[in-house]
């Protein structure tokens, strides 16, 4: 992403036939564009490129693209300041540019190879939307070609786009008859969208924007990897790619998702309106990509963690409906995007599903009995794969979902969140499902109770490792979070008598007896691991703190409440307001963790639990009834 004319321009809008006005404010150089007197904004390219270009302004001085008549006749070193350079003005004679004006081979600038590129872009996007023929390039009319051919389906011309429709237009043949959509053999080219002004004015200049992607794969990226480091950066240094809104829109999305409010701001802020509104307007736009859904992704992760809903329920649900549009949740179906040319791109689609996958369940943890957005993953799906070699651009073998259960074979760390998300699922659905018959059911229950304990009890052993680093120890604090999560939903099913079954089958007093103890063994269990995220907090900062830990610190604030009412127990009331003072500290990241916080002072430490008692018997056990 360096910002070297060796880089290459990036984000320029289409060409801009002037060069740009020099202005300098507060030491920063910003440029505008004059087409016909009307000053038009600077696009992203400029803002990467802001200290390349010969016309590029140096402490209030342009520079002329090569040196002054009597440096290059003498060989001097000229220094190519207009209107005279400095060695010129030392030796007290004229300083001529002339030869550079009046040449006609003068050297171009690089905002004139810019402006060419763009133009042979758009003009080959037009020729294969068939919006222009090469007849009508050469004389045409109207720039538009009706299609009069006898195939039902010629309309599809080039790369898949129907003729005589605008470059945002959307083949209606991949949803009305896929099969007549793979037979043509059909491709959807995505349409250049120009970046909106308030999301590039929301970028900064070029340091911010460096600064900003190198503060997001050192914060988010550690816990939810799901956009590849080595293709963002060679994207960006590639001078041949033609950018458009999507990139500035994950850029924005990114900046987002590393936002840390100040106390008492509004988690709408202005950033965020623009994020929505820009996804608005390029989706409007039909421009799909990876690169829309990886936004979409860290919007619903911003507004979950800040707990603004509904739009973070309704924002996940999109982002699986685009997933399934553009065919990433399965290989073999009609695709909107292009074929994956490489492994690391293979491996990005494939994060990109499990994170849509991973919060449709962590999302609908509270919220029970709706059904998911997305299906669960057949077992034979593929896990994501060590997380540090695939940023490298390493090629490594994934284990499927079905085989990485096992103890024995050790997964990456975003793996294993994945592996809980997807057992979270799975207790999400049982527990909704009414209509399954009693047998089964319990059966069903134990079964994962012994799976997700199974997975719960491997990740501290994993977390404990001594030659991880401060960012793997953040994705495993996830996944243990959400493991401990879907316990405690499954125990708060089973645990209360009063629901039991009359005549049931003996499973119904085995999995109720686990409940009651899992509750109160996985509570304690939660609190280490709030110990752990303490102190990793007062060693590490806020910034790496993953939003799915958070829930369960809730889960067990909640259980601590219920036995404090119950039993007065002293221990438990300390454990209580250690949750408690945790979930204030991590409110200053995710405003969710206040909203916990107050739920459970406003309810559960003074709900009244009339039909749930804590009691000792003879033996000082503690049972429920």
């Amino acid at each position: 992403m360096a910002s070297t004319s060796s880089s290459g321009p990036y984000f320029d809008q289409p060409a801009q036939r002037k060069r740009p006005a020099p202005d300098n404010t507060d030491g920063r150089i910003v440029r505008t564009f004059q087409q016909d007197d009307v000053n038009v904004e600077p696009s992203l390219q400029h803002i990467l490129t802001s200290t390349t270009t010969t016309t590029a302004t140096t402490a209030g001085a342009e520079l002329a693209a090569q040196a002054c008549t009597t440096c290059r006749k003498q060989k001097r070193k000229c220094d190519k300041i207009l209107p005279s350079c400095g060695l010129c003005i030392r030796i007290g004679r004229p300083c001529d540019y002339s030869d550079e004006i009046r040449g006609s081979g003068a050297a171009p600038s690089p905002e004139d190879f810019v402006a060419l590129r763009q133009e042979v872009a758009e003009l080959k996007n037009l020729l294969s939307q068939g919006v222009v023929t090469p007849a009508q390039s050469n004389g045409g009319s109207n720039g538009h070609n009706n299609s009069h051919g006898s195939s039902p389906y010629s309309a599809l011309a080039g790369n898949g786009r129907p003729m005589g429709q605008s470059s945002s237009s959307f083949p209606s043949l991949y949803f009305l008859d896929s099969n007549a959509f793979e037979y043509e053999r059909s491709q959807i080219q995505a349409p250049y969208i120009r970046p909106p002004p308030s999301i590039l004015a929301c970028l900064g200049n070029s340091l911010d924007l460096r600064g900003m992607i190198e503060h997001y794969f050192d914060t988010v990226h550690t816990y939810f990897p799901i956009i590849s480091k080595i293709r963002l950066y060679q994207h960006l240094a590639n001078p041949l790619h033609e950018p458009g809104a999507d990139i500035a829109l994950l850029f924005s999305a990114m900046k987002l998702a590393c936002l840390e409010l100040a106390e008492g701001e509004a988690p709408q802020t202005q950033l965020y309106l623009d994020v929505k509104s820009a996804y608005t307007h390029i989706e409007s736009q039909n421009g799909f990509s990876i690169q829309l859904i990886q936004a979409l992704l860290l919007i619903s992760l911003y507004e979950t963690g800040h707990a603004i809903y509904p739009a973070a329920y309704l924002t996940i649900g999109h982002a699986a409906r685009l997933g399934h549009a553009m065919g990433i949740h399965e290989r073999n179906v009609p695709q909107i995007l292009q074929r994956p040319t490489t492994w690391t791109e293979q491996e990005e689609r494939r994060r990109v599903w499990w994170a849509v996958i991973l919060l449709d369940r962590f999302i609908s943890i509270g919220s029970r009995g709706k059904p998911f957005a997305s299906a669960d993953p057949s077992l034979d799906t593929h896990l994501p794969t060590d997380d540090t070699a695939w940023d490298k651009g390493h090629m490594l073998v994934a284990a499927p979902l079905a085989l990485s259960a096992s103890a024995t074979i050790r997964a990456a760390p975003f793996a294993r969140t994945c592996q809980a998300a997807h057992l979270l699922g799975k207790i999400l659905r049982h527990t909704s499902d009414t209509g399954l018959p009693l047998d089964y059911r319990f059966d069903e229950a134990l079964q994962l109770n012994k799976t997700c304990r199974a997975l719960a009890t491997l990740l501290p052993d994993e977390a404990e490792a001594e030659n991880l680093d401060a960012g793997t120890r953040a994705t495993l604090c996830s996944s243990m979070g959400i493991a401990y999560s879907a316990l405690f939903v499954l125990y708060d099913t089973y645990s209360c008598t009063e629901r039991a079954v009359l005549n049931g089958p003996e499973a119904q007093l085995v999995m109720q007896k686990a409940a009651i103890e899992g509750l109160s063994e996985f509570s304690a269990i939660v609190m280490r691991l709030a110990r752990h995220v303490r102190y990793y907090i007062e060693t590490e900062g806020l910034v790496r703190l993953p939003v799915f830990v958070i829930d369960s610190f809730y889960q067990a604030a909640a259980n601590y409440a219920w036995y404090v009412r119950e039993s007065s127990d002293p221990v438990c009331g300390k454990r209580l307001q250690e949750l408690k003072e945790l979930l204030g500290v991590c409110e200053k990241r995710w405003r969710v963790a206040g909203q916990y916080s107050s739920l459970v002072s406003d309810f559960w430490q003074r709900f009244e639990f009339s039909t749930v008692h804590v009691v000792r018997d003879e033996e000082g056990n503690v049972r429920v009834g």
